[in-house]
């Protein structure tokens, strides 16, 4: 081939190649709209809305942290709907199918108290022949939980998982009656609670009253929690120090210096008691009943040194016999004073 006949041929081929070009181009303008409608448009279309199932597997609550208000939870979901556009009648089709879901319509949920949950599995759907879609995933991480510990250590909490639609309303996409929460709460390794599960309540999330509204379900989990360990790590202690605070009162009256250091120290002592045990819980605008039994108990301890530099007083101007007779009412009044405040701070 001469050189003439290679420029002769180059032009041949380039418009060859922007003809080839340009009939792709169209196809995928033609193939588009298909697919952008089958991923975009719900497969009732603006009729009945469509019918999600869910159910949700709780594999475990590895524990609730009271200071940061979250509970981490391990989670198993099936998300089930229906789409005839899925739908094949070709016998050489596969019974099931795998879609990415970016590929398909799928309801769009999010956990809405979820604080950082990690996706654990691919994101794709399992399609059969007939057009139904199930999507299986885990996940795993904090969940964001309100708690209410005025009755601290004595309280019961509910653990939320809220399971929303971003994107569509009540109207567009409802849960089905199947939809349920499946949990062997025996074994789920946070320890200090005892689990109940809740039923799934279909709801309408709304960031404010006046808005469109959000299709979501919620499922919930009553944690009762075990007050034995408070009761070795906050009741016992305490105790030990009123009780040391009572023994003062039982010194001589004229052994000063016994007296003074020992009701001082259960002042300190209680004071950084106190505060080590505030900072384990979250910065609340109300009291707990730990709460009101640390601080009732800081009184009866104050009320006690300050009984203590009364009776140093009264031996120091010379009247014994009235110091030792406040000293046997403090022995008798600290028993009936501490007993009231066990009454006022945990009985109901």
């Amino acid at each position: 081939m001469t050189t003439l006949d290679v420029f002769a041929v180059m032009p041949i081929r380039a418009g060859l190649s922007i003809a080839l070009l340009f009939a792709a181009a169209l196809a995928g303008a033609q193939s588009s709209p298909r697919e952008a409608d089958r991923t975009a448009t719900r497969p009732n279309g603006n009729g009945e809305p469509e019918q999600i199932t869910l159910r949700l597997g709780v594999l475990d609550i590895a524990g609730i942290e009271d200071r940061e208000q979250v509970f981490t939870a391990d989670l198993y979901m099936e998300v089930g709907w229906d789409d005839p556009r899925l739908s094949v009648d070709d016998d050489a089709a596969t019974e099931l199918r795998a879609m990415a879901l970016d590929e398909i319509w799928h309801p769009r949920l999010t956990i809405v108290n979820s604080r950082g949950l990690a996706v654990l599995l691919p994101e794709v759907a399992t399609v059969d022949r007939q057009g139904h879609v199930i999507v299986r995933q885990r996940v795993a991480g904090p969940l964001a939980v309100e708690l209410d510990l005025r009755e601290f250590p004595f309280d019961s909490q509910r653990l939320p998982i809220e399971i929303v639609s971003y994107q569509y309303s009540q109207a567009e996409i409802a849960f089905s009656a199947d939809s349920e929460m499946v949990a062997n709460l025996d074994r789920l390794s946070g320890d200090g609670w005892v689990y109940e599960a809740e039923a799934a309540q279909p709801f309408v999330y709304r960031l404010s009253d006046s808005g469109r509204g959000a299709s979501g379900i919620a499922f919930g989990i009553l944690a009762q929690r075990n007050p034995e360990y408070f009761v070795l790590t906050l009741a016992l202690p305490m105790t030990l120090i009123i009780f040391l605070a009572w023994m003062v009162h039982w010194l001589p009256v004229d052994v000063i210096p016994a007296r003074m250091g020992t009701a001082s120290a259960t002042v300190f002592s209680l004071i950084a008691f106190g505060v080590s045990f505030r900072l384990t819980l979250p910065k609340i605008a109300y009291l707990t009943d730990a709460d009101r039994f640390v601080l009732f108990s800081t009184l009866l301890v104050l009320a006690s040194l300050a009984i203590t530099i009364v009776g140093v007083r009264l031996v120091g101007t010379d009247r014994k016999r009235a110091a030792e007779m406040l000293s046997r009412r403090a022995q008798l009044a600290f028993p009936i004073l501490y007993g009231l405040i066990i009454f006022l701070t945990f009985i109901p």
